[in-house]
Formats: structure tokens, sequence, C-alpha cells
């Protein structure tokens, strides 16, 4: 054997102390953030319309945490960003699977959905600059490979809390005779999202909130706290001055939850999306209190961190425990626009429709990049399991109710949601919301799929999970 061992300690390419625990049946971790953060000047995407980066709050970062017990391995890479597009995920799981022999399959890729980050899909009126999605990539494979070389024995347990302050149903019934005209000119809506503070019109929310606060904790073999990964159903905060980048309170979490563990250098806390389409910060029936930029996003990241390190002290860690994931594809419908709808998006724009301001040319110009679109597309929805803990994904911002219905079917107790993830398909309402009506259903690159694509992309999920179950 000795003609395999290397000045850098390698036998086989797995660090030797790391092959030696192995064989004693020892799980590994590794965790890491890696800075994604771009040059000034890109598009930031969150809003209708585009801005460009004039300054940088806070560093993006894609986090990611890689676990192995001997038989299988899972990664997982969170990344400070509003939505990533299909084929940026697709090159950098590609890259993953090259440099570390890990499948597609078996690496959860997803974004965080902050409202302040550089466009790394096409969103509204914000253009990826390709430069920065190559990066992207390659960032995202090399959070995974840093990862393994910092694998060593670890134990990992998982809880949930909950913190139900910081959630609210955004989309509301209205009183009769009091709904707005959509982009479409019609009034058919049923619901009206993000209201506005003290509104007299608002009759009741629309649907439900998930207060669920969910964590994977992994320590050293020692007992150090070495990565934390949350799951809580929480659009974003907001309070970001548009030309300013910031990965909003994700990242403010990852420090609190820092500060309260006293981790070392090694630790890593990385916080992911759960269903969190028509859920944000904002109560509705609440008081209307201001906020100078950045501090919300650092109040309810400090109540969720909280909570967080309240569900941490209590967890049980395992030494070892079974790992796997399974890829779910899903086919599913767009809605595209029908070739009248097309011809009067042209006769509302104007002849240079680079960058409108006016809501009806703004969605006009959405219908004429959907018609581009295909008929269909795949859909992937993952499961992944850590010893008892299931988790899921869907490829886009999915309403609330989806993750609900999987945690309470899970063959998995608990089951986590992560929302935004190995692609992104838009805003995936219920069938119900499809009905209702309001901002997430209306026809864009933000909302395309199909009526029927929550229930099917749920099945998908329920399916993927029981699999892992057996």
């Amino acid at each position: 054997m000795a003609g395999f061992i290397t000045r850098r300690g390698l036998l086989g390419g797995v660090p030797l102390g790391l092959a030696a625990s192995q064989a004693r049946g020892q799980l590994q971790a590794g965790a890491v953030a890696v800075n994604i953060t771009p040059s000034l000047g890109c598009d930031i995407a969150g809003g209708m319309r585009n801005h460009v980066a004039l300054d940088v709050h806070d560093e993006l970062h894609a986090r990611a945490l890689v676990l192995d017990n001997g038989k299988a391995k899972v990664a997982f890479v969170v990344c400070d960003s509003c939505a990533i597009a299909p084929e940026v995920i697709g090159n950098a799981k590609a890259l993953i699977e090259r440099h570390t022999g890990i499948p597609a399959r078996a690496v959860l890729i997803s974004a965080t959905h902050t409202h302040s980050a550089p466009a790394a899909a096409r969103l509204f009126q914000s253009e990826p600059d390709p430069r920065y999605t190559e990066l992207l990539a390659a960032r995202i494979s090399d959070a995974v490979r840093r990862a393994i070389r910092r694998m060593q024995p670890a134990r990992v347990g998982w809880g949930t809390g909950t913190e139900s302050r910081l959630v609210f149903q955004r989309r509301f019934e209205m009183e009769p005779g009091t709904m707005p005209a959509n982009p479409f000119g019609r009034t058919t809506d049923r619901v009206l999202m993000n209201p506005g503070v003290g509104n007299a019109k608002v009759v009741r929310p629309a649907g439900p909130v998930d207060p669920q606060v969910c964590l994977l904790a992994v320590q050293t073999a020692d007992g150090k706290p070495l990565c934390a990964l949350g799951s809580y159903a929480l659009h974003y905060v907001g309070g970001v001055p548009g030309e300013t980048i910031s990965a909003d309170y994700f990242a403010v979490w990852a420090d609190e939850m820092h500060r309260r563990l006293g981790g070392g250098p090694e630790f890593t806390a990385i916080l992911a999306n759960a269903c969190s389409g028509n859920i944000n910060n904002v109560d509705v029936r609440g008081s209307s209190k201001q906020y100078p930029p950045f501090a919300k996003m650092r109040e309810v990241a400090a109540m969720l961190a909280e909570e967080s390190h309240r569900v941490w002290r209590g967890i049980s860690f395992h030494d070892w425990v079974e790992l796997g994931s399974v890829m779910e594809e899903v086919r599913l419908g767009v809605r595209r626009p029908s070739a009248a709808e097309v011809e009067e998006a042209r006769r509302l724009l104007p002849a240079d429709f680079h960058d409108v301001t006016e809501r009806r040319q703004i969605y006009a110009k959405e219908a004429l990049a959907l018609a581009g679109y295909p008929e269909h597309v795949t859909a992937p929805v993952q499961a992944v399991r850590i010893g008892e803990l299931g988790v899921a994904t869907f490829p886009g911002e999915a309403f609330v109710e989806m993750g609900l219905e999987v945690k309470q079917k899970s063959p998995f107790q608990p089951a986590f949601l992560i929302e935004l993830a190995n692609s992104y398909l838009g805003y995936i309402p219920t069938v119900n919301g499809h009905r209702d009506g309001g901002y997430e259903t209306w026809r864009a690159k933000s909302s395309f799929l199909e009526v029927e694509a929550a229930p099917k992309l749920v099945a998908a999920a329920l399916t993927g999970l029981k699999k892992l179950r057996v």
C-alpha cells in the first residue's frame, strides 16, 4: 500500500485519517462558505425593474455541507442568490461529479431568494451576466470540493422548533368590489398580494403559514459545532437599498448562530428557504413601524437564531446514520401566450422596450419572452435521507401549503423542505391559488407552470421520500 501514500497523506485520494475512521463506521462531515460576490455593475434581481449594483453591504456566499457514511455521500449547497437558472445548476453539478464523483442526484443546490443579489436567471428585466453565471457554477463546485477536504469524523442530529412571530400570509381576500385590475386589465382576481399594513379593505388571509424551524446539526467527534443547516419558510426580509448587494437575513442568521454556538473557524451555518412563495415578514394587521436599512433583517435573524439555538441544545447526536438521495423528474406543461396575446403584447410595447416602467408593458414584455418557451419543461424534485430525517425540494417558489402537505404525509419525521432547489421554474401556486389569481399566478418568467403543477410536484416529493424509506 505504500505506493499509494503521497506527501499529502492520501490513500487512494482519501485523507488517511478519513479512511481509517470510515473503516470503523464513523460518519464524516465537512462544511465551508465560499465567496460568490460579483463585481459592481451587475444586474440585481428581485424586482420588476432592474437595478445595477453600486455597493456591497455584505458578501454573498455559497455555503456547503457534505456528509459521508462510508456507503453514500450527500452534498448541500445553499447560495445567496434570488434564483439560479437550471443550466447554471446543471453545470455546477457536472463539475462536482467530475471532481468528486458525487452523482448529481446526491447534490442539492438551492438559492436563498435574497432580492439583493446578482441575476443568476432571467427575472423580469434583470439579465444574468454569462461571466458571473460561469463563475457561480465553478464556485458552487469549489464549495463542495473544499468541504470534502475539510471532512472529519462527525456526529449528526436534527430537531424542530416554532417561531410564529416572523411569518405572515401575504395574499388576502379583499372586500367585494375593491380588487384593483391586474396587468391584463381584468378584475377577476380574488386575492391581493401585499395589500398594505392597516388596509381596512382586507377580509382575511388567503392561506396558512408554516412557523416550523427545522435544523440539521453537525458536530465534530469531540462535540464542537461543525455545521448548522436550517430551513424556514420566509420569503426574504428586505430593507436593502436598490443598488446594494446583500445576502439578507439568511447571512445574518448564520452569523448569529456562529456567535451563539461559539463555533470556531471550521463552523459553517447555512439557512435554506422552505416553501414560502406566498409568505413574507409583513404583518398587514400589525403596526407600520419603520426601520432603517438592514435593521429589520437583523431583528428577524436574531429572533430566528434564538429559537434555532434552543432547538440545537435539545438535539441528540448520532455517530452514524443512513444516507440516501433520489431525484424524481416531473414533466409539466407551460402556460404560453396565444398568438392573439402575443400580438396584443407587441401593440402595447414601444419600439424600444429594453426597460419599460408601466406594469401592463412589463407583462407584455414577459408575454413575448414566454412565447419562445417550450410547451413542456422537466421539473426536478429531490428527496434526501439523513437517518430518520427526510428532506424534500421543489424547483421554484412553492406555496406554503405544498410544504405543509409533504411534512404531514412524509414517511420520515421530521421532514424539511427546501425550495428554489436544483432549478428555477418560477412560482408554484396551488390549484386553489391559481383559481384565486393574484401576482404569483400572473403569467411571466416568474410564473408559467401549468395549473396542476403543485399536486404533481408534491406527489413526486412523497414518492422520493417513500423510496428512501424502504
